[in-house]
């Protein structure tokens, strides 16, 4: 009979490379609010960093498997800005079973504030509130000194006005890290699973992402490179935004998967960060936003049992938005 670890690297394999079926399932994609970014650090580094082996209370939420390099409990807060008028805010907590077992919480919330309710013929009858909420819990399991792999189950809610839809997702993820080359590779799946109530009884599916991602750090340089790939599974134009007369080829359709970054390491208390997301770049200055449009710049520092981390970017058209973590080891 196999080992236990074998078997569990071999579920996780074949799991994830039945994902493009999964995806094919459907056009349409709700709970769009699981895509804002939670940990400062991968923001800083473009976004969507599923490679980065550091411990990092909110780098487990896009790979479960990063949760393996979490040796203390640690309680972790984030808040974003966003749209005028919204909250944007998220909480962590993660700590070990023993040297190879660990797990998580973790809860998001978005308030979009109160907005008119208005009839059909454009008559106002009041205001109304709509809201974002996601609570899940994370296990990992090093299942090697080089290998990791992480399961994360959500419960997922959104009310606008009246209106419920609920849904339950799924995230899943493999880590693999060579210390003595410096490599790391991160491979995650998120947004499986699916509403269990929807809408008006429309049901759409989560949205899914299936990212693949490098760090690197050179033995003797105080920097580390990431490259990351997301959304593997999404090849057609229509699948990204372009303006009317531009082209769309391989080239084009490909660079929307990338996201390029690089942490300089001053101490091993305090880095500075800088990165670019391709995508956001190509898409928003098609809306006519150019400028620094794409990329990030992140700081962070760990004092005592204290940790904070803060990045700045640009994910919409009319403003910028600053990324604030704070965690605390108890």
């Amino acid at each position: 009979m196999r080992s236990p670890m074998k078997r569990v690297t071999a579920s996780l394999v074949l799991a994830l490379a039945a994902v493009p079926a999964l995806h094919a399932q459907s056009l349409q994609t709700s709970f769009e609010f699981l895509q804002l970014p939670t940990s400062a650090h991968e923001s800083s580094l473009g976004g969507h960093c599923v490679s980065l082996h550091d411990a990092d209370p909110a780098l487990f939420i896009d790979n479960p498997a990063n949760l393996t390099a979490v040796t203390t409990r640690l309680v972790g807060l984030d808040a974003m800005t966003w749209f005028a008028g919204t909250t944007v805010a998220g909480a962590q907590y993660c700590s070990s079973i023993d040297e190879r077992s660990f797990y998580a919480f973790n809860a998001r919330y978005v308030n979009y504030g109160r907005m008119a309710r208005t009839e059909a013929d454009g008559t106002e009858t009041g205001t109304f509130s709509s809201k974002d909420m996601a609570v899940g819990a994370t296990f990992s399991y090093r299942l090697s000194d080089s290998w990791s792999g992480g399961l994360t189950g959500n419960f997922i809610c959104s009310r606008y006005s009246s209106m419920t839809s609920v849904a339950i997702g799924v995230n899943m993820g493999l880590l693999y890290e060579n210390t003595d080359n410096g490599i790391s590779l991160g491979l995650a799946a998120t947004g499986l699973g699916g509403q269990v109530k929807a809408f008006e009884n429309t049901f759409q599916k989560l949205p899914f992402d299936l990212c693949a991602g490098l760090t690197w750090k050179p033995e003797h340089a105080p920097l580390r490179f990431t490259l990351t790939m997301d959304r593997l599974t999404d090849w057609d134009r229509d699948d990204f935004y372009f303006a009317e007369d531009e082209k769309a080829g391989f080239g084009q359709i490909l660079k929307r998967h990338f996201y390029i970054g690089t942490d300089i390491l001053l101490t091993d208390r305090f880095y500075v960060a800088g990165g670019c997301s391709l995508r956001n770049r190509e898409e928003l200055a098609g809306k006519g936003s150019r400028g620094m449009t794409g990329f990030h710049l992140g700081t962070g520092l760990k004092v005592g049992r204290v940790m904070f981390d803060l990045s700045y970017g640009k994910f919409q058209v009319s403003e910028s938005s600053l990324l604030l973590n704070f965690a605390f080891a108890l």
